[in-house]
């Protein structure tokens, strides 16, 4: 246990930098303090909530001097909902933190040190709020009426909403609708108690042009009035043009989607545009939630990639294959790589409606795609992984092809960084570029640019 601070001391400390999850870091005695929702260069008085043997958690008591940067929160809810961080700093100057939180990531876990330069400014978004074109909500029955809501930060307990500012306008619309015919209806969500009910959770995805919709149910157990309530419901909200019940009975499991899933109304997918594509996204599809803030992200991936008309390429962790949607043009060929049989599918489906001839979609693990690739001299690779990065495995594999240059899309400043201190034994780092995809929270996305060393460092 650290000895300098305790439980319920009371201490005064400045602020001097943003934290990876949205909060406030200052110090004491060179221990770090964590505050929540407390901003750079403000100073304050606070109350040691926890103690770690490196770090301590604080609650502000007081703001002796507020910075200038710090305004009104404009969601009702944003003290109590785990939706948002930053809803109280000034969005433009976020974005500088933002970049911030990238360099500390390098300077942390890159040895030799990456010159900051590299890391070009954030690129913000034109609209920083109603921009989710996708909701997944749980929904509950309190004191006999049905409300749709969010989980309070760091906890389970149930938050009810009627809108969220940064979700698209028509997935506030549609879920309200929803939850109107619910109770006409007497069509129950999950009493949390007893954990009676049907309902467990809402899923509303909407394109960018809000002609169309796609609503999921997912239901504990069946409900012979769920038929009533989506006839009712796509009578009211005609851009609805397509309706599931998904069974998901197991609470201890999480996520919305399951294996069993029925259409009940409309197209399987709905249709999204991003630049001049066309893509079909089906209910379980992964695609990225700010449309206009996708399309910045992979023309950073295009234009850093600078491909040859004669070069091929390996889009790995596709998805639905929007990176090769955008590269294809500028290749002689790109391979998609990705697991998830729908998302193939729909990756299919959508290149085939583009006219898109020189994009080859492979169904299986990256491990297994390379090695079917032996043959093929592959010149640049795209990654876009999850939360948890690429991996020492992965790793393995790419120095192994050694393609010229890799395009890196994260979504994680310390998966990227310890990821890249593996890779640039191989590779140099030219340059990197966040990209703002969700305002208002402490999530950032970012795109980088390596290019093979010329002489190759020995691991």
């Amino acid at each position: 246990m650290n000895e300098h601070i305790k439980i319920d001391d009371q201490l005064h400390i400045s602020i001097k930098r943003m934290g990876i999850n949205g909060e406030g870091i200052g110090y004491f005695n060179k221990l770090a303090i964590f505050v929540d929702q407390a901003l750079p260069d403000e100073e304050l008085d606070v109350v040691i909530t926890q103690v770690y043997d490196n770090r301590a958690i604080a609650r502000i008591e007081k703001i002796t001097k507020e910075s200038p940067e710090r305004q009104a929160p404009f969601c009702p809810v944003y003290e109590t909902c785990g939706g948002c961080q930053t809803q109280h700093f000034d969005y433009l100057k976020s974005l500088i933190q933002k970049r911030d939180i990238l360099v500390k990531s390098f300077d942390r876990y890159i040895t030799p040190k990456v010159d900051e330069n590299i890391v070009k400014a954030t690129i913000g978004a034109d609209e920083p709020k109603h921009y989710r074109n996708k909701a997944s909500l749980p929904v509950q029955r309190i004191k006999g009426k049905n409300y749709f809501g969010m989980y309070a930060r760091g906890s389970n307990k149930f938050i009810p909403i009627s809108s969220c500012p940064i979700q698209n306008e028509l997935i506030n619309h549609i879920l309200n609708t929803i939850i109107k015919l619910m109770n006409q209806y007497e069509m129950d969500g999950i009493d949390p108690r007893t954990k009676k009910g049907y309902v467990r959770s809402l899923v509303v995805r909407v394109n960018h042009s809000q002609e169309q919709a796609q609503v999921s149910f997912i239901m504990a157990k069946k409900s012979n009035r769920l038929e009533q309530v989506v006839e009712a419901l796509i009578k009211i909200e005609p851009q609805i043009v397509s309706v599931y019940e998904v069974m998901n009975k197991d609470f201890k499991k999480p996520g919305y989607f399951t294996e069993d899933m029925t259409l009940l109304y409309g197209k399987e997918m709905i249709e999204e545009t991003l630049r001049d594509y066309k893509f079909q996204l089906s209910a379980d599809a992964f695609f990225q939630l700010n449309t206009p803030q996708a399309n910045k992200f992979y023309l950073e991936m295009k234009r850093l990639a600078n491909l040859k008309h004669h070069e091929i390429a390996i889009d790995a962790y596709a998805g639905v294959a929007p990176v090769s949607h955008y590269i294809h043009e500028d290749a002689k060929h790109v391979y998609a790589i990705e697991i998830d049989s729908s998302a193939c599918e729909s990756a299919r489906k959508s290149l085939e409606a583009n006219n898109i001839t020189n994009v080859t979609v492979l169904q299986s693990d990256f491990k297994r795609a390379l090695s079917g690739l032996k043959s093929k001299k592959i010149d640049v690779m795209f990654f876009d992984p999850p939360r948890t990065g690429l991996g020492e495995e992965t790793i393995d594999l790419i120095l192994g092809f050694q393609p010229k240059r890799l395009i890196y899309g994260s979504c994680n400043p310390s998966t990227l960084a310890k990821d890249l201190s593996i890779l640039l034994n191989a590779y140099e780092l030219k340059e990197t570029v966040p990209i703002d995809m969700f305002p208002y929270t402490s999530l950032i996305e970012s795109v980088s640019l390596l290019e093979k060393k010329k002489t190759v460092s020995v691991i």
